[in-house]
């Protein structure tokens, strides 16, 4: 980036190249950009390139003063006007600066955008973008702070300690999916505050559509990193395998309790035989989707794993206690 002169010097500079013009008139940007540089004191520039242009610039113009820009004149800051600008912007929803400058024009201010944009900064207030999490009733909210509770109780919370057993945990979920909603502008999805702790959660929160059309990829995951990202499980290729012969191959081939069974006694006691020497040691905990609650899956289950989390201790899906465990239930009771 070329050294920004002061205004001063600005003028001056633009006088010499006009006035070397006017001694010269055959000279072009590049000559006067020569002698300039042989200079007993050159105006600094990072390549000469950027000094050539900045000449070139200036012959085109022909102006020793700055031109008037287009667009508004900067508006007066005022405090009354500041304290307009912060009673619209601050902690509203899908506020933006464009909004705001429509709403204070018809309140008779004389603003812009840039003035709104000032007078957000000078108040020292930050854009924080909405968190996408589910809308939870408060009947679920208390159901997944008693499973919290219940798991903290019987698995611990500290590394070390005497009850626990997280890094045994081998949770089979269904996870990694590509959505195919179509994608819209998430900019104005956000509010204005001096701090995130300012934030209301009705404000901090967006609410995120549980149940959409999605590809999705079968990643079992465990403490220990059972199944690594980079070689995921992909389920439809494993459905392939096992398809009849004559079956129709067009046909979507979808899971169901004795297919679900199947993959427990091949592929996740093959992986997880991998990674833990003694299958004893390893706690089973799956998704309660309806196929892996029915008898079948839950036999096979049963057959190869010793240690399970039980329906009654993950009525949720695990994942979603995993901040309450984390904050250790602090204010609740």
């Amino acid at each position: 980036m070329p050294h920004q002169p002061p205004p001063k010097d600005k003028k001056e500079f633009r006088s010499l190249v006009l006035h070397l013009k006017k001694l010269h008139p055959s000279w072009k940007a590049k000559e006067i950009t020569r002698f300039v540089l042989q200079s007993e004191n050159p105006p600094y520039y990072t390549t000469t390139k950027s000094l050539w242009l900045k000449v070139w610039r200036i012959l085109r113009r022909n102006k020793v003063n700055d031109l008037p820009r287009p667009g508004a004149p900067r508006t007066t800051t005022t405090d009354r006007y500041i304290r307009a600008v912060k009673e619209a912007i601050q902690l509203k929803a899908n506020a933006s600066v464009r909004n705001v400058n429509a709403k204070l024009q018809q309140q008779g201010f004389k603003t812009s955008k840039s003035s709104i944009w000032r007078a957000k900064n000078e108040s020292k207030l930050k854009w924080w973008k909405k968190q996408k999490v589910q809308k939870l009733t408060v009947d679920q909210k208390i159901q997944r702070f008693i499973v919290a509770k219940r798991l903290k109780k019987n698995y611990g919370t500290k590394k070390g300690g005497k009850l626990y057993k997280w890094n045994n945990i081998l949770n089979t979920d269904f996870s990694g999916t590509f959505t195919l909603t179509p994608h819209y502008n998430q900019h104005n999805e956000g509010v204005y505050a001096k701090s995130s702790d300012d934030i209301l959660y009705n404000l901090k929160a967006k609410p995120k559509e549980k149940f959409q059309k999605s590809v999705m990829l079968w990643d079992g995951i465990s403490y220990q990193g059972l199944f690594p990202k980079e070689s995921p499980i992909f389920l439809d290729e494993w459905l392939e395998s096992i398809r009849s012969k004559g079956d129709d191959h067009h046909k979507k081939m979808y899971f169901t309790g004795e297919r679900y069974a199947k993959f427990i006694r091949t592929i996740v006691v093959e992986k997880a035989a991998e990674e833990f020497s003694n299958l004893r040691n390893v706690i089973f905990q799956d998704d309660q989707d309806r196929k892996q609650r029915m008898q079948v899956s839950l036999d096979a289950v049963k057959h190869v794993f010793t240690n399970r989390i039980g329906p009654r201790n993950c009525a949720t899906k695990l994942s979603d206690v995993w901040g309450a465990l984390k904050e250790k239930l602090r204010g609740h009771e």
